[in-house]
């Protein structure tokens, strides 16, 4: 932003009650929330959209947030920052926003704001197809002059099930311990416990540690029903419990991001891929008493 149109945004926002602009060579925003009511931070996210979107139309550009892990946000916050780009929408502002987040964020937002869903769109980001699969595991290794037998190829894609990140440390470990080409289904096999070990450290066991005692218990009743998504009355009868009582543990793990609402009422399903067979390694299920033994009366 040139130093003309941040000078004019500067002062277009000098009176907001939680936004103000620092830092002496760009735009750099400081936000104060812990204070403020709903109506002053849409109404100053509003005004901070408008200042900002004017700017950018003024310079022939345009201004895009990006925002990550969206279902963590406050309600209070989300609905703010709706209005604000419903305002800047209405104004014809270049200006808006893209936001990454869990399956339920079509419907966290309905419930924030009742128009929201006329201002976006909710692609669905999961498994790569079949040909796409096996296009990433298959071209990096082919822009250096190395292949991959058909056996190979198939094992990674069966076992990485289209998933990116999945097919990435895969495909790392194999071409690691592959002393030449063709990498062979020998290669991939070899590989698959680095592989695994990789996933376990960066994603799972990351997960594992915002969750209680009860809320693991909760998550190892469910990987023993196999694949997802879960019935959450199957998953209660697996712990001996009734749904009524493990309602809050199951909607601490909806909080935490460890597990979502599906579309189906009454289910739920891990927010990654293969969480159950890590739960199968993480601990031990153990199945609830038979009953109650009655005590003797003398």
């Amino acid at each position: 932003m040139s130093a003309r149109a941040l000078k004019s945004v500067r002062g277009a926002l000098g009176h907001l009650a939680t936004i103000r602009l620092a830092g002496p060579e760009g735009l750099s925003l400081a936000v104060d929330l812990n204070t403020a009511d709903e109506g002053t931070i849409a109404g100053d996210l509003s005004e901070l959209f408008l200042a900002v979107g004017a700017a950018a139309a003024e310079k022939g550009s345009g201004v895009v947030f990006l925002l990550d892990e969206v279902q963590f946000v406050q309600e209070i916050e989300y609905r703010s920052l709706i209005s604000a780009l419903h305002r800047a929408t209405q104004k014809n502002m270049p200006i808006t926003a893209a936001a990454a987040g869990l399956p339920q964020i079509p419907r966290l937002t309905g419930e924030a704001r009742s128009y929201a869903e006329r201002l976006f769109t909710f692609p669905v980001i999961a498994g790569l197809s079949g040909q796409d699969a096996r296009a990433a595991l298959v071209e990096p290794a082919r822009h250096q002059h190395v292949d991959y037998e058909p056996g190979a190829v198939a094992l990674a894609l069966e076992w990485t099930r289209g998933y990116p990140f999945y097919i990435q440390q895969l495909g790392k470990h194999a071409w690691n311990l592959a002393e030449a080409s063709p990498i062979t289904t020998a290669d991939v096999q070899a590989a698959l416990p680095a592989a695994q070990q990789a996933l376990d450290t960066s994603i799972y066991e990351v997960r594992i540690q915002r969750a209680t005692q009860e809320e693991r218990r909760y998550m190892r009743a469910m990987a023993e029903l196999g694949e997802g998504p879960y019935r959450s009355g199957q998953v209660a009868g697996k712990l001996g419990r009734s749904t009524s009582e493990l309602s809050m543990t199951r909607q601490h793990l909806i909080d935490k991001g460890l597990a979502y609402a599906t579309e189906d009422y009454g289910y739920i399903d891990f927010t990654v891929p293969r969480f159950d067979e890590f739960m199968h390694r993480h601990m031990p299920y153990r199945a609830p008493s038979r009953g109650r033994h009655k005590k003797r009366t003398p």
